[in-house]
Protein backbone atom coordinates (compact mmCIF):
# COMPACT_ATOMS: atom_id res chain seq x y z
CA UNK A 1 0.00 0.00 0.00
CA UNK A 2 1.33 3.45 -0.62
CA UNK A 3 -0.38 6.58 1.24
CA UNK A 4 -0.26 9.90 -0.58
CA UNK A 5 -1.45 13.48 0.45
CA UNK A 6 -4.76 14.50 -0.79
CA UNK A 7 -5.07 18.15 -2.49
CA UNK A 8 -6.65 19.58 0.93
CA UNK A 9 -2.91 18.27 2.89
CA UNK A 10 -1.47 20.81 0.21
CA UNK A 11 -2.45 23.77 2.41
CA UNK A 12 -0.21 23.01 4.99
CA UNK A 13 2.45 23.98 2.78
CA UNK A 14 0.58 26.91 1.60
CA UNK A 15 0.05 28.43 4.50
CA UNK A 16 4.19 28.60 5.37
CA UNK A 17 3.74 30.38 1.73
CA UNK A 18 1.06 32.78 2.53
CA UNK A 19 3.02 33.67 6.13
CA UNK A 20 5.14 35.73 4.27
CA UNK A 21 2.83 37.78 2.68
CA UNK A 22 2.94 41.27 4.39
CA UNK A 23 1.71 45.55 4.14
CA UNK A 24 4.48 48.00 2.87
CA UNK A 25 3.94 51.50 4.07
CA UNK A 26 4.22 54.18 2.28
CA UNK A 27 3.37 57.77 2.12
CA UNK A 28 3.86 60.91 3.29
CA UNK A 29 1.95 62.86 6.11
CA UNK A 30 -0.03 65.72 5.16
CA UNK A 31 -3.77 67.44 5.27
CA UNK A 32 -5.43 67.55 2.68
CA UNK A 33 -9.14 69.00 1.88
CA UNK A 34 -11.80 66.35 2.59
CA UNK A 35 -12.35 65.65 -0.85
CA UNK A 36 -8.69 63.99 -1.39
CA UNK A 37 -8.84 63.07 2.55
CA UNK A 38 -9.61 59.09 1.84
CA UNK A 39 -8.17 55.81 -0.02
CA UNK A 40 -9.09 52.76 0.74
CA UNK A 41 -9.02 50.28 4.15
CA UNK A 42 -7.56 47.10 4.86
CA UNK A 43 -9.94 43.95 5.59
CA UNK A 44 -7.72 40.96 7.69
CA UNK A 45 -9.82 38.93 9.12
CA UNK A 46 -8.85 37.58 12.48
CA UNK A 47 -10.33 35.68 15.47
CA UNK A 48 -10.49 37.90 18.43
CA UNK A 49 -13.07 37.14 21.00
CA UNK A 50 -12.71 39.65 24.18
CA UNK A 51 -11.37 37.68 27.39
CA UNK A 52 -13.14 39.03 30.70
CA UNK A 53 -10.23 39.04 33.11
CA UNK A 54 -10.37 36.81 35.97
CA UNK A 55 -8.50 37.65 39.57
CA UNK A 56 -7.31 34.85 41.64
CA UNK A 57 -7.75 34.55 45.23
CA UNK A 58 -4.59 34.68 47.40
CA UNK A 59 -4.48 30.97 49.39
CA UNK A 60 -1.98 29.48 51.95
CA UNK A 61 1.03 27.82 50.57
CA UNK A 62 0.19 24.21 49.14
CA UNK A 63 -3.38 25.18 48.69
CA UNK A 64 -4.88 24.80 45.16
CA UNK A 65 -5.45 28.32 43.98
CA UNK A 66 -9.01 29.35 43.11
CA UNK A 67 -10.11 31.59 40.25
CA UNK A 68 -13.29 33.33 40.61
CA UNK A 69 -14.69 34.78 37.62
CA UNK A 70 -16.50 38.03 37.24
CA UNK A 71 -20.23 37.47 37.04
CA UNK A 72 -22.66 39.65 35.89
CA UNK A 73 -26.86 40.06 35.83
CA UNK A 74 -28.03 37.99 33.15
CA UNK A 75 -28.83 40.58 30.52
CA UNK A 76 -32.18 42.60 29.55
CA UNK A 77 -32.30 43.02 25.66
CA UNK A 78 -34.26 45.88 24.39
CA UNK A 79 -36.37 44.93 21.64
CA UNK A 80 -35.43 47.56 18.66
CA UNK A 81 -38.28 50.04 17.91
CA UNK A 82 -39.09 51.61 14.78
CA UNK A 83 -36.78 54.96 15.64
CA UNK A 84 -33.72 54.71 17.99
CA UNK A 85 -30.60 56.66 18.70
CA UNK A 86 -27.33 54.76 19.43
CA UNK A 87 -26.62 55.87 22.99
CA UNK A 88 -27.86 58.24 25.40
CA UNK A 89 -24.34 59.41 25.68
CA UNK A 90 -24.13 62.12 22.59
CA UNK A 91 -21.40 60.95 19.67
CA UNK A 92 -18.98 63.63 18.63
CA UNK A 93 -17.87 64.31 15.02
CA UNK A 94 -14.54 64.36 13.20
CA UNK A 95 -13.47 65.27 10.78
CA UNK A 96 -10.99 62.92 9.36
CA UNK A 97 -7.29 63.62 8.10
CA UNK A 98 -5.73 61.64 5.47
CA UNK A 99 -6.91 58.13 4.78
CA UNK A 100 -7.90 58.08 8.80
CA UNK A 101 -11.47 56.90 8.30
CA UNK A 102 -11.18 54.17 10.58
CA UNK A 103 -9.38 56.21 13.20
CA UNK A 104 -12.17 58.82 13.49
CA UNK A 105 -15.01 56.79 13.78
CA UNK A 106 -12.88 54.61 16.38
CA UNK A 107 -12.53 58.24 17.94
CA UNK A 108 -16.29 58.99 17.73
CA UNK A 109 -17.51 55.68 18.88
CA UNK A 110 -15.26 56.43 21.87
CA UNK A 111 -16.98 59.38 22.82
CA UNK A 112 -20.16 57.43 23.75
CA UNK A 113 -18.37 55.55 26.24
CA UNK A 114 -16.83 58.69 27.70
CA UNK A 115 -13.64 58.46 26.63
CA UNK A 116 -11.96 61.58 24.68
CA UNK A 117 -9.09 60.80 22.60
CA UNK A 118 -8.02 62.86 19.64
CA UNK A 119 -7.86 61.04 16.13
CA UNK A 120 -3.91 61.51 15.73
CA UNK A 121 -3.18 59.38 18.81
CA UNK A 122 -5.69 57.15 17.47
CA UNK A 123 -4.14 57.12 14.34
CA UNK A 124 -0.48 56.33 15.17
CA UNK A 125 -1.74 53.18 17.19
CA UNK A 126 -4.22 52.09 14.76
CA UNK A 127 -2.87 52.38 11.76
CA UNK A 128 1.37 53.43 12.38
CA UNK A 129 3.50 55.71 10.79
CA UNK A 130 2.41 55.17 6.81
CA UNK A 131 -0.53 58.02 6.24
CA UNK A 132 -1.00 55.57 2.94
CA UNK A 133 -2.41 52.71 4.58
CA UNK A 134 -5.93 51.52 5.91
CA UNK A 135 -7.10 50.45 9.45
CA UNK A 136 -8.43 46.90 9.62
CA UNK A 137 -10.24 46.04 12.76
CA UNK A 138 -7.70 43.63 14.47
CA UNK A 139 -5.27 46.36 16.30
CA UNK A 140 -8.74 48.03 17.74
CA UNK A 141 -9.41 45.69 20.93
CA UNK A 142 -5.48 45.74 22.17
CA UNK A 143 -5.48 49.54 21.72
CA UNK A 144 -8.97 50.22 23.52
CA UNK A 145 -7.97 47.49 26.32
CA UNK A 146 -4.77 48.55 27.47
CA UNK A 147 -5.64 52.14 27.59
CA UNK A 148 -9.40 52.50 28.53
CA UNK A 149 -9.96 49.14 29.87
CA UNK A 150 -12.35 48.18 26.86
CA UNK A 151 -13.49 46.17 24.65
CA UNK A 152 -14.14 45.75 21.00
CA UNK A 153 -15.50 42.79 18.61
CA UNK A 154 -15.96 42.17 14.69
CA UNK A 155 -17.59 39.86 12.62
CA UNK A 156 -19.01 39.93 9.44
CA UNK A 157 -22.94 38.92 8.62
CA UNK A 158 -24.60 41.98 9.94
CA UNK A 159 -28.10 42.35 9.46
CA UNK A 160 -30.36 45.38 9.03
CA UNK A 161 -31.91 43.71 12.31
CA UNK A 162 -28.71 43.07 13.63
CA UNK A 163 -27.42 47.02 13.59
CA UNK A 164 -30.91 47.73 14.82
CA UNK A 165 -31.07 45.80 18.27
CA UNK A 166 -27.23 46.62 18.81
CA UNK A 167 -28.26 50.78 18.36
CA UNK A 168 -31.27 49.95 20.46
CA UNK A 169 -29.44 48.56 23.45
CA UNK A 170 -26.69 51.43 23.60
CA UNK A 171 -24.36 50.56 21.19
CA UNK A 172 -22.50 52.89 18.32
CA UNK A 173 -21.31 50.05 16.02
CA UNK A 174 -19.05 50.89 12.94
CA UNK A 175 -19.34 49.41 9.58
CA UNK A 176 -17.16 48.86 6.44
CA UNK A 177 -18.63 50.27 3.18
CA UNK A 178 -17.61 51.87 0.10
CA UNK A 179 -18.25 55.71 0.92
CA UNK A 180 -20.10 56.47 -2.24
CA UNK A 181 -21.40 54.00 -4.74
CA UNK A 182 -18.39 52.24 -6.36
CA UNK A 183 -19.28 53.28 -10.05
CA UNK A 184 -19.03 56.83 -8.51
CA UNK A 185 -15.96 56.68 -6.58
CA UNK A 186 -14.23 53.17 -5.13
CA UNK A 187 -13.25 54.50 -2.00
CA UNK A 188 -13.70 52.29 1.15
CA UNK A 189 -14.56 53.50 4.41
CA UNK A 190 -15.62 53.52 8.21
CA UNK A 191 -18.15 54.81 9.20
CA UNK A 192 -20.49 54.80 12.76
CA UNK A 193 -23.91 54.40 13.31
CA UNK A 194 -25.67 56.50 15.02
CA UNK A 195 -29.41 55.97 15.01
CA UNK A 196 -32.15 54.70 12.41
CA UNK A 197 -35.73 55.54 11.56
CA UNK A 198 -38.00 52.49 10.42
CA UNK A 199 -40.44 55.00 8.80
CA UNK A 200 -38.12 56.85 6.69
CA UNK A 201 -36.39 52.86 6.00
CA UNK A 202 -32.68 54.99 7.11
CA UNK A 203 -29.56 54.96 9.36
CA UNK A 204 -28.33 57.72 10.24
CA UNK A 205 -24.06 57.33 10.73
CA UNK A 206 -21.70 59.65 11.53
CA UNK A 207 -19.24 59.95 8.92
CA UNK A 208 -15.66 61.55 8.82
CA UNK A 209 -16.06 62.83 5.56
CA UNK A 210 -19.88 63.50 4.98
CA UNK A 211 -20.79 64.83 7.91
CA UNK A 212 -22.80 64.40 11.24
CA UNK A 213 -26.48 62.25 11.10
CA UNK A 214 -26.00 61.34 7.32
CA UNK A 215 -28.98 59.94 5.83
CA UNK A 216 -28.38 56.70 4.74
CA UNK A 217 -31.34 54.25 3.19
CA UNK A 218 -32.03 50.83 3.85
CA UNK A 219 -31.36 49.81 0.18
CA UNK A 220 -28.08 51.68 -0.67
CA UNK A 221 -26.52 50.81 2.98
CA UNK A 222 -26.75 46.80 1.71
CA UNK A 223 -25.95 47.09 -1.04
CA UNK A 224 -22.66 49.27 -0.20
CA UNK A 225 -21.98 47.24 2.75
CA UNK A 226 -21.89 43.87 1.03
CA UNK A 227 -19.15 44.07 -1.01
CA UNK A 228 -17.25 44.03 2.58
CA UNK A 229 -19.12 40.79 3.54
CA UNK A 230 -21.50 43.08 6.18
CA UNK A 231 -18.74 43.51 8.34
CA UNK A 232 -19.45 45.53 11.63
CA UNK A 233 -17.33 46.60 14.99
CA UNK A 234 -18.63 47.02 18.20
CA UNK A 235 -16.90 48.84 21.35
CA UNK A 236 -18.18 48.36 24.72
CA UNK A 237 -17.58 48.13 28.43
CA UNK A 238 -16.86 44.74 29.82
CA UNK A 239 -20.01 45.20 31.86
CA UNK A 240 -21.80 44.87 28.87
CA UNK A 241 -20.29 41.87 27.43
CA UNK A 242 -22.96 39.73 28.59
CA UNK A 243 -25.69 41.82 26.70
CA UNK A 244 -23.23 41.83 23.84
CA UNK A 245 -23.56 38.16 23.52
CA UNK A 246 -27.10 37.91 23.48
CA UNK A 247 -27.57 40.10 20.96
CA UNK A 248 -25.31 38.16 18.99
CA UNK A 249 -26.45 35.10 20.09
CA UNK A 250 -24.74 32.04 18.20
CA UNK A 251 -22.11 34.23 16.03
CA UNK A 252 -20.73 34.97 19.23
CA UNK A 253 -18.68 32.56 17.34
CA UNK A 254 -16.19 33.77 14.52
CA UNK A 255 -16.59 29.87 13.11
CA UNK A 256 -20.51 29.76 13.22
CA UNK A 257 -20.52 33.41 11.89
CA UNK A 258 -18.30 32.33 9.13
CA UNK A 259 -20.90 29.05 8.28
CA UNK A 260 -24.03 31.66 8.22
CA UNK A 261 -22.58 34.23 6.08
CA UNK A 262 -21.22 31.64 3.51
CA UNK A 263 -25.12 30.01 3.63
CA UNK A 264 -26.63 33.90 3.35
CA UNK A 265 -24.06 34.71 0.59
CA UNK A 266 -24.80 31.50 -1.50
CA UNK A 267 -28.48 31.97 -1.01
CA UNK A 268 -28.07 35.94 -2.23
CA UNK A 269 -25.96 35.27 -5.04
CA UNK A 270 -28.90 32.29 -6.42
CA UNK A 271 -31.80 34.56 -5.63
CA UNK A 272 -29.76 37.98 -7.22
CA UNK A 273 -27.28 36.67 -10.10
CA UNK A 274 -25.63 39.31 -10.50
CA UNK A 275 -21.97 40.02 -10.30
CA UNK A 276 -21.40 41.51 -6.77
CA UNK A 277 -23.05 38.41 -5.00
CA UNK A 278 -21.71 36.07 -6.71
CA UNK A 279 -17.94 37.62 -5.68
CA UNK A 280 -19.64 38.36 -1.96
CA UNK A 281 -20.07 34.37 -2.21
CA UNK A 282 -16.90 33.73 -3.75
CA UNK A 283 -15.57 35.59 -0.67
CA UNK A 284 -17.59 33.88 1.89
CA UNK A 285 -16.30 30.45 0.35
CA UNK A 286 -13.21 31.68 0.99
CA UNK A 287 -13.63 32.68 4.36
CA UNK A 288 -15.34 29.21 5.55
CA UNK A 289 -12.24 27.14 4.03
CA UNK A 290 -14.07 26.12 1.31
CA UNK A 291 -11.51 26.62 -1.81
CA UNK A 292 -13.02 24.95 -4.70
CA UNK A 293 -16.26 26.56 -4.13
CA UNK A 294 -14.57 30.25 -3.67
CA UNK A 295 -12.75 29.91 -7.35
CA UNK A 296 -16.14 28.67 -8.75
CA UNK A 297 -18.20 31.96 -7.39
CA UNK A 298 -15.54 34.14 -8.22
CA UNK A 299 -14.94 33.30 -11.92
CA UNK A 300 -18.55 32.96 -12.14
CA UNK A 301 -18.67 36.45 -11.40
CA UNK A 302 -15.84 37.89 -12.59
CA UNK A 303 -17.93 36.47 -15.94
CA UNK A 304 -20.76 37.86 -15.17
CA UNK A 305 -19.21 41.91 -14.45
CA UNK A 306 -16.74 43.85 -12.99
CA UNK A 307 -13.61 42.86 -10.70
CA UNK A 308 -14.55 45.66 -8.29
CA UNK A 309 -17.80 44.07 -6.75
CA UNK A 310 -15.85 43.02 -3.67
CA UNK A 311 -12.72 44.74 -1.73
CA UNK A 312 -10.68 41.65 -1.28
CA UNK A 313 -10.83 39.71 -4.46
CA UNK A 314 -7.22 40.77 -5.03
CA UNK A 315 -5.78 38.86 -2.14
CA UNK A 316 -8.90 36.24 -1.73
CA UNK A 317 -8.77 34.94 -5.42
CA UNK A 318 -5.27 34.30 -5.06
CA UNK A 319 -5.16 32.41 -2.08
CA UNK A 320 -8.68 30.22 -2.90
CA UNK A 321 -6.15 28.69 -6.14
CA UNK A 322 -3.23 28.62 -3.56
CA UNK A 323 -5.26 26.03 -1.28
CA UNK A 324 -5.94 24.30 -3.74
CA UNK A 325 -2.48 23.79 -4.82
CA UNK A 326 -2.61 25.64 -8.51
CA UNK A 327 0.08 27.93 -7.68
CA UNK A 328 0.45 28.92 -11.67
CA UNK A 329 -2.82 30.09 -11.50
CA UNK A 330 -2.54 31.89 -8.45
CA UNK A 331 0.28 34.15 -9.82
CA UNK A 332 -1.60 34.94 -12.53
CA UNK A 333 -4.88 35.81 -11.17
CA UNK A 334 -2.68 37.72 -8.77
CA UNK A 335 -1.34 39.75 -11.52
CA UNK A 336 -4.63 40.12 -13.80
CA UNK A 337 -6.62 41.35 -10.91
CA UNK A 338 -3.49 43.72 -9.75
CA UNK A 339 -4.64 45.84 -13.01
CA UNK A 340 -8.02 45.69 -12.55
CA UNK A 341 -8.52 46.63 -9.30
CA UNK A 342 -7.78 50.12 -7.77
CA UNK A 343 -6.85 48.92 -4.17
CA UNK A 344 -3.18 50.01 -3.60
CA UNK A 345 -0.43 47.00 -2.45
CA UNK A 346 -0.02 49.12 0.87
CA UNK A 347 -4.03 47.65 2.26
CA UNK A 348 -4.14 44.13 0.04
CA UNK A 349 -5.91 42.10 2.84
CA UNK A 350 -2.92 39.50 4.53
CA UNK A 351 -3.52 35.54 3.89
CA UNK A 352 -6.79 34.12 5.98
CA UNK A 353 -5.17 31.88 8.79
CA UNK A 354 -8.92 30.92 10.05
CA UNK A 355 -9.50 29.74 7.00
CA UNK A 356 -6.68 27.86 6.01
CA UNK A 357 -7.62 25.99 9.49
CA UNK A 358 -10.94 25.89 9.09
CA UNK A 359 -10.56 23.83 6.12
CA UNK A 360 -7.59 21.74 7.52
CA UNK A 361 -9.88 20.77 10.44
CA UNK A 362 -13.07 20.21 7.95
CA UNK A 363 -10.51 17.97 5.86
CA UNK A 364 -9.69 16.06 9.25
CA UNK A 365 -13.01 15.36 10.24
CA UNK A 366 -13.95 13.89 6.94
CA UNK A 367 -11.07 11.89 6.96
CA UNK A 368 -9.66 13.71 3.47
CA UNK A 369 -6.48 14.56 4.99
CA UNK A 370 -5.02 11.31 3.61
CA UNK A 371 -5.97 8.92 1.12
CA UNK A 372 -4.88 5.50 -0.12
CA UNK A 373 -4.31 4.01 -2.95
CA UNK A 374 -3.66 0.20 -3.94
Amino acid sequence: MRTRLSVVALIVSVAVVLASCGLAPVGTPALVPPAAQHRTDTLAPSDLTPVTDTPTTVVAAHEPAVLHKVVFPEPAVVAAPTLAAATTAPMKHIWQSLNNCGPAAVVMALSTLGVDVDQETARLALRGESWNRGMGPGPVDPWVHSLYGLHSLYRTNGTHDLIKALVSNGFAPLVTQWMQDPWISRISHWRTVAGYDDAKRTFYVNDSMLGRNVALPYEWFDRNWQPFSYRYMVIYKPEAEPLLRAILGPEWSERTMRQRYYERARSEARDRNDAASWLAYGEASYQNGLFAEAVAAFEKGLALGSAQGVFTLRSSYPQALRGLGREQDAAKAQQQLGGISSVPATVAAPPDRIALQIALDRARAEGALFTEEP
